[in-house]
Parts: C-alpha cells; sequence; structure tokens
C-alpha cells in the first residue's frame, strides 16, 4: 500500500525516478542500470528514466552507452522491463529513455 502511495505522489508531482550514468563506463553503467532497475521494482515503482547521454564527448563523438544500454534492456534486462522509449530531443537525437518496469513477482 505505502508503494502504491508514493507511486501517487511521484505521478502528482511530476517525478519519474532517474539514473544518469554520464561518465560511466560500458560494466559500471550497465551494473548501475541493474541494480537501479531492482531497487526501483523493489519499490513498486512503475517507470524510470535512464540517461546515457549521446556520447558527444566520447572519442570519435560515438555514444556507447547510446547503444549498449538499450540492447541490455532488451536482452539481460527483460526481466525487469517490460517496455522502453527512447527520448529524443528537438534534434531527433536520443540521450535516454523512459523504462517501464514489470510488477516484482510474488515471493521475488
Amino acid at each position: 500500500m505505502l508503494a502504491r502511495i508514493r507511486e501517487l505522489v511521484r505521478t502528482a508531482l511530476g517525478v519519474t525516478p532517474t539514473l544518469d550514468l554520464h561518465g560511466l563506463g560500458v560494466r559500471r553503467a550497465l551494473a548501475e542500470t541493474e541494480r537501479f532497475l531492482r531497487e526501483a521494482q523493489a519499490q513498486g515503482v512503475r517507470q524510470v528514466r535512464i540517461v546515457y547521454g549521446k556520447g558527444r564527448r566520447s572519442p570519435g563523438g560515438r555514444g556507447v552507452l547510446r547503444e549498449v544500454v538499450p540492447r541490455w534492456l532488451e536482452t539481460d534486462g527483460v526481466e525487469l522491463v517490460s517496455d522502453y522509449r527512447r527520448q529524443p530531443d528537438s534534434s531527433g537525437g536520443d540521450g535516454g529513455a523512459l523504462v517501464s518496469l514489470r510488477p516484482r513477482r510474488r515471493g521475488a
């Protein structure tokens, strides 16, 4: 019941729990993503935001996390994630995703 109240308050205030992965290497970013999603799911959160950046400051201007994080959500994260949507900006590029979490299984 308390988790549902928190969710209602977050929704009413327009607050979405957010994980910012800027500056992290791939391994640490994926570990932090999994930890964040598991904690959010355990608290009954239904939707979170993950910011991985566009990679403009990466070597070659290629966003590694921009490729790796969505792939992880679709594969290794499938037990936690029901759906996700990249969040493009006005230029059409994305630097994050809005992630819908699966409900926590009873007894888990």
